[in-house]
C-alpha cells in the first residue's frame, strides 16, 4: 500500500479508505451575497459501508422485508451479520412507504437503489449551537429529523412537489400536530458528478485540474506520474428559505429555527402516477414542443416528431392509479384535454402528412388559453430560444387530487454529519456543496 495515501483536505493526513467532506454557504437572497457557514468532514455510517460493498459486489440488500409475516418484515440477510434497519421501519419516525407495502425486488438488490436525497435535524449541536455532537460510525439514523415541509393540503404545489419524499406513515407523537403531511427527504438539485482531479498544494475547493485518458496507465513507453490523483463525488443539495420552517412556527413550538445535522440517504423510488406525467413532460413534453416550435426545423426530425407524440398519448392513457389504469382524460380537465386532443391527433400523422402547414396549424392549438398555453421565445434571427407552457400549471388542478406523487422505499441513512447550526431564515438559502472521496 502507498504509505501517502491520504486526503488533502485533512491537515493531519490521516489516512482514509472513504471520507466525506462538506461546505456549507449560506445566500442572502435580496442581495446575492454569499458567505461560507462551515468547512468540516462527515462520517459514513455502518450502513454507508455496507451500502457500498453490497452495491460493488452485488450483494443482498440485508433484510428481506417479509410482508406475508408481519412479525418478521425484516429477516437477517444472506450476505451479512446485521440488519441494518430502513427508515420506513423505525418505530420512532417511521417515513417513506410503510414496510408491508413496498414494491418486491426482482434480484437482490433494487435497480434504483441510490443515494439520491438528503434528512436535516436540530438535534446534531449543543444548546450554545456552536458545539457540535460527536458522531459514530454505528449511527443508523439523524437524532432528530426536521422536515422539510409540512402541509395540511392534500399534495404540495406543482413547483415543488417533485423535491420532497420520505412522509410520515404513521400517527406517532412528533410534534406534527394539524399537519396531515410532513415530508423528510429532499433530492439533490442535480445529478451527482465524479471528479478525477491531479492534487495540488492549497488547492482551492473549485478547482479541477482534470486527469486524461493518457495519463492512465500501464504505459510501457512513459514514466509514472509523480503527483497524486484525488477522486471524489460532489452533491449539490440546497435548503429554500421556505424549507423546515412550518416544523418551527407550528402551534406551542419555542425551538429557534436552526438546524445542525445532516445526512445522505439511499433509497429506491415507488413511482406515482403524478410523477410519472411529471417526468414524461420533462423528457418528451417539452422536447416535443421545442420541435413543433423550431422554425428551423430540418426534415430528417418529423420522425422524432411522430414518436414523441405516440408515446406521450400512450403513456398518459394508460396512467396507472390505484388498482386500475386509466387516461389522464377521465380526470375531465379540459386544457390537459384539449392538449391530448393535440397530441393523438399528431401521433396519427405520418412523415408524408406531416406538413408545415399541418404544424402551423399544431402551433395555434398549443398556443390556445383552452390548451397548454405555449409561448415560445425566438431571437432577431428567428431562432428558437426556449418556450413556457401551463401544463403543469393544469396538472395541479384540484380535478387530480388522486394522482399521487414519487414515494421512497428501503431508506438507509449513507452519511452522517454535524455541524454548527445554521439559523433559518426568510430571505437566506443555504447552499452544501457535499464531497465524499475515495482514496
Amino acid at each position: 500500500m502507498n504509505i501517502n495515501d491520504h486526503l488533502s483536505f485533512n491537515e493531519k493526513h490521516e489516512k482514509h479508505g472513504l471520507r466525506g467532506h462538506v461546505q456549507v454557504f449560506r445566500e442572502n437572497m435580496e442581495t446575492g451575497e454569499i458567505s461560507l457557514w462551515e468547512e468540516s468532514d462527515n462520517t459514513i455510517t455502518i450502513s454507508g459501508y455496507q451500502w457500498l460493498l453490497m452495491k460493488c459486489f452485488n450483494l443482498y440488500l440485508d433484510s428481506k422485508h417479509d410482508p406475508s409475516d408481519t412479525s418478521k418484515y425484516e429477516v437477517l440477510g444472506k450476505d451479512s451479520t446485521i440488519i441494518i434497519p430502513d427508515l420506513n421501519s423505525r418505530s420512532s419516525l417511521p417515513i417513506g412507504k410503510p414496510v408491508n407495502s413496498y414494491t418486491p425486488m426482482n434480484g437482490d438488490i433494487s435497480a434504483d437503489h441510490f443515494i439520491q436525497g438528503f434528512m436535516v435535524g436540530n438535534r446534531g449541536g449543543a444548546e450554545d449551537g456552536i458545539t457540535t455532537k460527536n458522531t459514530d460510525y454505528s449511527f443508523v439514523a439523524l437524532r432528530n429529523p426536521i422536515p422539510f415541509q409540512q402541509t395540511n393540503d392534500e399534495k404540495l404545489s406543482s413547483d415543488i412537489a417533485g423535491q420532497y419524499l420520505g412522509i410520515l406513515n404513521t400517527n406517532v407523537n412528533t410534534n406534527n400536530e394539524g399537519f396531515s403531511k410532513s415530508y423528510y427527504i429532499k433530492r439533490f438539485d442535480e445529478r451527482p458528478h465524479i471528479y478525477h482531479s491531479w492534487y495540488k498544494e492549497n488547492q482551492k475547493w473549485d478547482y479541477v485540474d482534470p486527469v486524461t485518458v493518457l495519463d492512465l496507465g500501464p504505459n510501457s513507453t512513459t514514466a509514472n506520474k509523480t503527483n497524486r490523483i484525488e477522486t471524489y463525488i460532489e452533491c449539490k443539495l440546497s435548503l429554500s428559505d421556505d424549507d423546515c420552517f412550518a416544523y418551527f412556527s407550528h402551534a406551542g413550538s419555542n425551538e429557534t429555527p436552526a438546524i445542525n445535522e445532516l445526512g445522505l440517504v439511499a433509497f429506491d423510488v415507488d413511482p406515482g402516477a403524478r410523477s410519472v406525467v411529471e417526468n414524461i413532460y420533462e423528457s418528451d413534453i417539452k422536447q416535443l414542443i421545442a420541435f413543433i416550435f423550431d422554425n428551423k426545423r430540418e426534415s430528417t426530425i418529423l420522425p422524432e416528431i411522430l414518436r414523441l407524440a405516440s408515446e406521450i398519448s400512450d403513456a398518459l392513457n394508460n396512467l396507472v392509479v390505484g388498482n386500475e389504469t386509466v387516461s389522464i382524460t377521465t380526470f375531465n380537465n379540459s386544457n390537459i384535454n384539449a392538449f391530448m386532443s393535440t397530441i393523438e391527433n399528431l401521433s396519427s400523422e405520418t412523415v408524408d402528412t406531416l406538413t408545415d402547414e399541418k404544424i402551423i396549424d399544431y402551433q395555434n392549438e398549443l398556443v390556445s388559453t383552452d390548451n397548454i398555453e405555449v409561448e415560445a421565445l425566438y431571437n432577431q434571427k428567428q431562432d428558437f430560444i426556449y418556450s413556457t407552457d401551463k401544463f403543469l400549471h393544469y396538472l395541479a388542478s384540484s380535478d387530480f387530487d388522486s394522482l399521487t406523487t414519487d414515494e421512497a422505499q428501503r431508506i438507509k441513512l449513507i452519511t452522517y454529519y454535524t455541524f454548527n447550526s445554521i439559523p433559518l431564515q426568510k430571505n437566506w438559502r443555504t447552499l452544501i456543496n457535499y464531497r465524499i472521496y475515495a482514496n
